[in-house]
């Protein structure tokens, strides 16, 4: 007897798709069949022939929760947004108040996320400036990777590494067998740029873009780089902007190096065409660049350069973006994401020919599960992996309504935008914990997720 089967899927995997139904039992994926026509199970789900994927493991996400009192995310609601947007696992950033940069500040955001989060979490921890020793504390208390800052830094609370500092973060990262994700820009010059910029009255959004250029970014990657390469750390550079740091990642990539390339929906899906018409809102760091780098983002994706896909989410008050109409300099930096990450790829991508399903899972699925080491517990549907499933309707026809979000914020740079795909049901270790825009667990029901004995392809 089973828990549930989910009969009649077109199953997506990075390898294909296969006609099959999965049958599920204490949280797990007990079997996949052609035929379970004598099976019974206590609840039949009946994707009606429609595309089914595993769950979405968001790598990127700044809940930004410690303290009820804070103005940015919560656990609560912010996990809501990712089970309704298709985000069965999430990695939350070490970007908190306090920051989790020690094992107690570690140890407490465990405990807070296991109270209040609706999908399953793993957690980051964080490098900078004078917390070396916490690293394999933090490590061995289950962080599945570490997080440091080239730039864009918040000073006096999680503030960027210096080019030594960072050397020896790698060096720790590498003797405990973790990963290391970087932000990777040049804060000094973009702090020059600034000054300039700000002198000759630049405020709008095109001054902001100017601020932190293509050049800049390449640079840092550049760097990061080399530093990897003597260290021997794994590394993946966040939120690559543009391809010509694609490009650089994956020459490094070739060349036997273990670095790794993420992007995001926002690099992909808005360009600096979009400015006037989204303001602040599209306020994010690096900025977006032209519609032609967008191109070539969008044929990296599809061709293998591009690793992984993370939401990036990060949510600031309204009050803090409406300022920079007038002054982008007064607007918060970041996004919501956690609703729109998957729908606004399925719309732009996968419905307008630009990539395959395969290939999405492998970005937002399958491999950022394998880079953190909670492959294949996440990220894949095969027997014995966790039952996180999604079911995709790809002719569902809406517009992103930021005012419906569940997130403790109601701001979107996608808002207003067309959609076409979704999911319609979400389900989490073989619970469905949303369907048709309705959450339908309590706060607690996502456990903590830790590193495992995988290692993931080069």
């Amino acid at each position: 007897m089973f828990d549930v089967i989910v009969k009649n899927c077109r199953l997506v995997s990075s390898d294909g798709i296969t006609e099959a139904d999965i049958l599920v039992k204490d949280g797990k994926v007990a079997a996949i069949s052609a035929d379970t026509s004598d099976v019974e199970a206590s609840r039949t789900i009946d994707a009606g022939g429609k595309f089914v994927m595993p769950g979405v493991v968001d790598e990127h996400v700044h809940i930004i929760d410690m303290d009820l009192k804070n103005r940015y995310g919560r656990f609560e609601l912010d996990s809501e947004s990712a089970a309704v947007g298709g985000i069965t696992t999430i990695i939350e950033m070490p970007i908190t108040f306090p920051p989790t940069t020690t094992l107690d500040a570690f140890l407490e955001k465990k405990k807070q996320a296991g109270q209040r989060l609706k999908v399953d979490f793993a957690l980051y921890g964080g490098g900078v400036p004078g917390n070396l020793p916490e690293i394999r504390k933090m490590h061995d208390a289950g962080a599945v990777g570490f997080k440091s800052m080239m730039a864009a830094s918040v000073p006096g609370m999680f503030d960027a590494v210096s080019d030594g500092e960072l050397f020896e973060i790698f060096q720790e990262i590498a003797a405990c067998g973790s990963v290391i994700v970087v932000h990777a820009e040049n804060e000094t010059i973009i702090q020059a740029l600034q000054k300039q910029i700000k002198a000759a009255g630049g405020k709008d959004m095109a001054a902001y873009e100017a601020s932190q250029p293509v050049f800049q970014e390449n640079e840092a990657i550049q760097r990061a780089l080399l530093l990897q390469k003597e260290a021997g750390c794994r590394l993946i550079v966040l939120h690559v902007s543009n391809p010509d740091g694609v490009e650089l990642i994956h020459q490094a990539q070739s060349e036997g190096q273990d670095v790794h390339c993420e992007s995001g929906p926002q690099y992909l899906n808005i360009t600096t065409d979009d400015a006037e018409r989204i303001g602040p809102y599209m306020k994010v760091a690096p900025p977006v660049r032209s519609a032609e780098m967008n191109i070539r983002l969008w044929e990296q994706l599809e061709n293998g350069l591009i690793d992984t896909l993370g939401s990036d989410h990060g949510g600031h008050p309204v009050e803090d973006k409406e300022p920079g109409w007038k002054d982008v300099w007064k607007a918060g930096n970041g996004a919501l994401g956690l609703e729109t990450s998957l729908p606004m790829m399925l719309t732009n991508g996968v419905n307008k020919g630009r990539l395959s399903l395969e290939r999405l899972v492998e970005v937002m699925c399958e491999k950022p599960a394998k880079l953190f080491g909670i492959y294949p517990q996440k990220g894949t549907l095969q027997v014995g992996s966790d039952a996180d499933l999604l079911i995709l309707d790809l002719d569902i026809d809406t517009k992103v309504d930021a005012s419906q979000f569940r997130s403790l914020h109601k701001y979107s740079p996608f808002d207003g935008m067309p959609v076409t795909g979704a999911p319609v049901l979400t389900m989490v270790r073989g619970t469905v914990v949303a369907e048709k825009g309705e959450v339908l667990v309590e706060q607690g029901f996502g456990q903590f997720v830790t590193r495992r004995n995988y290692e993931a392809s080069k």
